[in-house]
């Protein structure tokens, strides 16, 4: 799938969403048909069975996670997995806009139409963007962004081992917030969602406070995903033997990959070497795997290292020449007792978490038979898609690129365009190389005389590159000295140029589609999201 010409709605409401909705639950049934006939072995197991098997894992655990938090899953049983298509998402537990949260309720009324059942995946193993929102400051009749902090920043610490490092400053931030937007008070979600946040003042991580009172949201509304964290399905065993599998096939993973990441970079004009991923790196004997690792003492993301002896996987995080593990695996083993070496590893202060392309291939292809991705994700997915395709051989399932644009409520827009500005800019550039055509009938003799000589310096014949450089400069001469006499007019149009640079500067605030689900109406939000796109 070709995304670089996906682009967010720009109108208020605007829905995007490939393929279009009316299409969603045929591509599901498809590719439901299409993993559950897939051959491929993933190292001793079909990918059948590690499928069937991940989806009762997750099951499971999602189960354990929502009863612990006092949160409702639907109905769905655990004998009726195997007939029930599963569709699925995910976001990190940060307090994202409204075109993130669609794709939650969009799981669930996918699946209630296909009789299935819904995930929603939390993935904690990310990096924080920040400990603040930015959010719309009224000042008279324009808005500026502000930045308001929730909490203290603690560094580039994974949101599964981010924890409270200011409780006071996590218990004003509605209070904080509203004055420094300088709003009135209204209806706004932030007040119930808070509520839940400050309710929860036992539970450490942040991101899981985040998510609870998201999801207590959702339930209120009638939305009841299965949720999973990320960190918590990295130890199920379905995924270990996936991660077995990535390891034990790593030398040929990292070509693909490489090869892949070159040919993308140089289809799209990237020049940077980080984006939108890094390449595999080697060191020597050592490999590095699509994954972190990290320990829970030291929470700092670093590669994960793999190295193949006679008949074992040597493994070790990045920066550090311990190793953490040496596991029974060779590229014609099974997985099995590698897998049970690395549950013992996973429960110790030990984490080893897929990258995201890791991820979502895990997930499209071992968990969900429709998997529904962000703009950001559907990009990074096209780069995944080719990857796949080589290091597996096939064609992978098709996954739903859905978002929403939703403008907060409330907020001045003036309705000035960049056309208005191209004007103006124009009218400045005129005003300095055609001064003439702004005058009135001069009276001034002078002036007169300036423009008899302008005109005769263009009409003269410049045959040599010398003639034509003197006649350029005495145009310029004469210009400047025509400058005076259109000076009320650049002055007029340098002030409604700098007028509506600053409306346009406002108005892109105002417009920005960006802005925390926490700072729009809760009864809007509601209606939004649950009724703007009809599927199936």
């Amino acid at each position: 799938m070709t995304t670089g010409g996906i682009r967010a709605p720009r109108v208020d409401g605007g829905v995007l969403a490939i393929p279009k909705p009316q299409h969603v639950t045929e591509l599901a049934r498809a590719n439901r048909a299409w993993l559950e006939s897939w051959s491929y072995d993933v190292q001793g197991r079909s990918a059948l069975a590690v499928r069937e098997h991940a989806r009762r894992e997750v099951w499971e655990i999602s189960r354990q996670y929502l009863a612990s938090h006092g949160l409702e899953p639907d109905s769905t049983s655990l004998d009726s997995l195997a007939e029930r298509t599963l569709v699925m998402t995910g976001h990190q537990p940060e307090l994202f806009h409204p075109g993130v949260w669609i794709k939650n309720f969009a799981c669930w009324a996918i699946a209630r139409l296909l009789g299935g059942w819904s995930l929603n995946m939390i993935v904690d193993n990310d990096i924080p963007k920040a400990s603040a929102i930015l959010a719309p400051r009224r000042a008279g009749d324009r808005v500026r962004l502000t930045r308001v902090e929730f909490d203290e920043w603690a560094g580039e610490i994974p949101y599964e081992d981010w924890t409270v490092a200011d409780p006071s400053r996590l218990e004003v931030f509605p209070e904080r917030l509203r004055a420094a937007m300088e709003f009135e008070p209204g209806d706004w979600l932030l007040d119930q969602h808070w509520g839940v946040v400050r309710a929860l003042a036992g539970v450490p991580h942040l991101g899981t406070r985040f998510s609870i009172a998201r999801r207590m949201i959702e339930q209120d509304w009638g939305v009841r995903n299965h949720e999973v964290p990320l960190a918590a399905l990295s130890g199920s065993s379905a995924f270990l033997w996936f991660l077995s599998h990535m390891l034990a096939q790593l030398p040929r993973y990292r070509d693909v990959h490489n090869q892949a990441l070159e040919e993308y970079r140089a289809e799209h004009g990237i020049r940077s070497k980080n984006h939108p991923v890094a390449a595999l790196d080697r060191e020597g004997d050592w490999i590095e795997a699509p994954f972190w690792a990290w320990r829970q003492t030291a929470p700092r993301r670093r590669p994960l290292l793999a190295r193949q002896r006679a008949r074992s996987i040597e493994l070790r995080i990045a920066g550090e020449h311990d190793t953490l593990i040496e596991l029974p695996l060779a590229p014609d083993m099974s997985a099995c007792c590698a897998v049970e070496r690395l549950q013992a590893l996973h429960a110790s202060e030990i984490r080893i978490r897929p990258r995201a392309l890791a991820t979502t291939m895990f997930c499209r292809l071992f968990l969900a038979d429709l998997f529904i991705h962000g703009i950001g994700g559907a990009k990074y997915d096209e780069l995944g898609d080719r990857i796949t395709s080589r290091f597996l051989g096939i064609t992978p399932p098709p996954f739903l690129t859905l978002s929403l644009t939703l403008h907060r409520n409330g907020l001045p827009v003036h309705g000035t365009s960049e056309i208005d500005i191209a004007r103006n800019h124009r009218l400045l550039r005129d005003l300095a190389y055609s001064p003439d055509r702004f005058l009135d009938e001069p009276t001034q003799a002078a002036v007169r005389n300036l423009l008899d000589t302008k005109r005769a310096a263009i009409t003269r014949v410049a045959e040599t590159p010398a003639e034509r450089k003197a006649r350029w400069a005495e145009i310029r001469q004469i210009n400047a000295a025509l400058a005076p006499y259109v000076q009320d007019k650049y002055a007029e149009t340098i002030a409604a140029l700098g007028l509506a640079l600053e409306r346009s500067a406002s108005d892109r605030v105002a417009r920005s589609r960006e802005f925390s689900i926490v700072l729009h109406s809760t009864s809007r939000l509601r209606d939004v999201m649950l009724g703007s796109v009809r599927w199936g």
